[in-house]
Formats: structure tokens, sequence, C-alpha cells
């Protein structure tokens, strides 16, 4: 029986996406009338009900084949115990998904082609499961564990030992969170529901993403509102935080997700006025948002405007690159699937460093 198997970082396939024909386009009104009755629904937790023939496709206002390219190359980690390296795992080069779970790489130097069958008991070369990847969102997972992208920077076989042990009952993918669109699309095939074509966005190949943060920053003037001066001099109760040294709840605070952190500043005032200079926002943007790198290097470049309000920027980027179905700005959704691929990758972590000892 045919079948898809998803990659284990993102939970994509790697199968042809199906895009509408140019020539033939849903109409546009039709097209946002299904995504947001779907959107609705999702929203209030009830069953999704068309009213009209279904929407199949991805908007091709939205993605290309070109963009999609990447999908269709898949590499994998597997073990062979019988190989006479040290490192038993193995990371395949460059191949395709056949169908069925067979997954066809380069392995070997010089290279040749080799059959696995995905997430199952393998084959002779590679008795054990083997996951299948994008090799972009393995560097989004080495980023994760190493803070860099050099595949000898990780134990292959701690690697292999962490993944194997998350293998989904049904042999297609990773027992792993990868966000609620993915997961609606994940079945017997892939299916390309309107709405989330973020999902499969090419997540670390976005060129333009640097110059759009940057003229957004400087030319957004609601993100240079100065900061609210509280007073606490006769406030009372007195905050607990404030029994602490500020040091301490600084810390704390900067390593809340940013969620908590919101939900603390609503609850204490004292949080709130220790979080009220740019010097502490400039930290958590790097902390809270690891996996928006470019942000990282604009800020080492120190020449965005000094009268930033870094609180009000984190909101802001916590806002477009939310992974959220419906989401149709082309220039953020990239990075929006870069982040839902952390996120599946952070999963991984916990795992990996445990089984490193």
């Amino acid at each position: 029986m045919a079948f898809d198997c998803y990659c284990a970082l993102c939970g994509v396939g790697f199968s042809r996406m199906r895009i509408e024909s140019t020539s033939s386009q849903t109409p546009l009104d039709r097209r946002r009338r299904w995504i947001e009755k779907r959107s609705r629904a999702l929203k209030e937790g009830g069953p999704f009900v068309p009213g009209e023939d279904p929407v199949k496709d991805y908007d091709a206002r939205v993605v290309d084949a070109e963009g999609l390219s990447w999908i269709s190359k898949a590499h994998c980690l597997g073990q062979n115990q019988d190989s006479k390296a040290k490192a038993k795992a193995f990371i395949s080069g460059p191949g395709y998904y056949a169908d069925a779970g067979e997954l066809a790489v380069k392995i070997g130097t010089p290279p040749k082609r080799a059959y696995f069958t995905c997430y199952a008991l393998g084959t002779d070369e590679a008795p054990g499961a083997v996951m299948p990847f994008h090799w972009c969102c393995f560097e989004i997972l080495l980023r994760t564990l190493t803070g860099g992208i050099d595949p000898d920077s990780i134990k292959p076989d701690v690697l292999y030992d962490a993944l194997s042990a998350m293998c989904n009952v049904s042999g297609s993918a990773l027992q792993l969170d990868y966000g609620r669109d993915v997961a609606h699309a994940q079945g017997q095939y892939w299916q390309c529901i309107p709405g989330a074509e973020y999902s499969v966005k090419h997540p670390t190949n976005t060129p333009a993403l640097s110059t759009s943060i940057q003229a957004e920053l400087q030319g957004n003037d609601n993100l240079r509102t100065p900061y609210t001066k509280v007073n606490l001099k006769d406030r009372q109760p007195k905050s607990p935080f404030g029994k602490l040294p500020v040091e301490m709840v600084d810390k704390i605070c900067s390593f809340l997700p940013g969620d908590s952190l919101k939900a603390l500043i609503e609850a204490s005032l004292f949080v709130q006025v220790i979080t009220q200079e740019n010097y502490f926002w400039k930290r958590f943007i790097q902390y809270d948002m690891p996996w928006l790198w470019e942000m990282q290097t604009l800020q080492a470049r120190d020449d965005l405007p000094p009268d930033l309000n870094y609180k009000l920027v984190h909101s802001w980027l916590d806002k477009i690159t939310t992974p959220e179905y419906g989401m149709n700005d082309s220039a953020w959704m990239g990075i929006a699937n870069r982040r839902r691929i952390w996120n599946a990758c952070e999963q991984v972590a916990p795992k990996y460093f445990d089984s490193l000892g």
C-alpha cells in the first residue's frame, strides 16, 4: 500500500505538493471563504463544514513549485551496527522518497545508492529505524543543540538513540508536536490544506528577511513609543518579588517564555518596572527568539534607530512570526515555519542531552 512518510524534524512530507493551476485558479473569494470558515471552526473547536466543494491545493499566489523544491530532497539518519567506524550511526547524502516508506539516498565514500525503509525495522545495511529529514531542518536541529550548523559537532549515535526512541506507532514520523496544521495535514498522504502554506515554506532560505525587519524597525513609528514611568514608592501591597535582589528577578524573567513573562508583568508592577529598560528586552529577544538569528545580526551591527522601544519590538516580532493558520503574507511565512520547526527540535534536545550524559 502506498503512503507518505514525513520529515522527522518538520513533519512535512517529501512528495510533490498540489498547487493550484495558474490557468484555472480557484476564485479568490471562494478560497478566502473556505479559509475563513475553517479558521473559525479551529478557534471554536467545532467541526469544519465547508458548505461547498473543498479546496485541496495550495494558493499559487503564495507558493510555487520552485519555492517548494526543497521538500523533495531527502537525507536520513540511520545506524549500521556492523560498521567498522567508531560511530555506528550515519547521516546519508541526498536522495528522494520513493513511496510506501522507501527512501533512496547516497551513502559511503565514494557514494553509492542505497534503499532504506523509513521508521521501520530497516534493511540489511541499516537494520534499525531510519529517520528521514530535510537538510535545512537538520541545520535547525544543529543550531538548537549546538548553536551552529556543523554536523561534526553532534554525536550521531546519541542523536540516533534520541530520535529512534520517539518513532510513532504508524511508522511515518516522530512523536513530536509539529503544530496543529501539520498534524491535520499528515495522513496516508500529505493533505495540501489551503491557509497552511506557511508550513511548507523554506525555513532558512529567507534572503529578504533581514531587509524586511530592518525596514519595519526604521519606518514604524509605533515601535518608538517611550516606556511609561511607574512609581512604586507608596504602593500597597508590596510585591513578593521586591524582597529579592533585582539581579535575581532579572535573571528569572530573562529565562521565562514570552507568554509567561507577559503574564508576570501584568500580575506584578514590580516586575513591570524592572523590565522597562531596553537593555532587558534586547537580551530577552535573544533568549526568547534564538531561531531569529537575523535579528541578532541586526542588533550586533548596532545601526538600528536609537529610540526603538525593544519591548514593543519583541511584541511585534512575536506576532508576525507566530505560525498561524490563514497567514497570507509570504514575507513572514518562512520565519514562521522556522519557528515551528525550532519548537519541534526543542522537544528533541532534552532526550539528546540526557543520552549524552
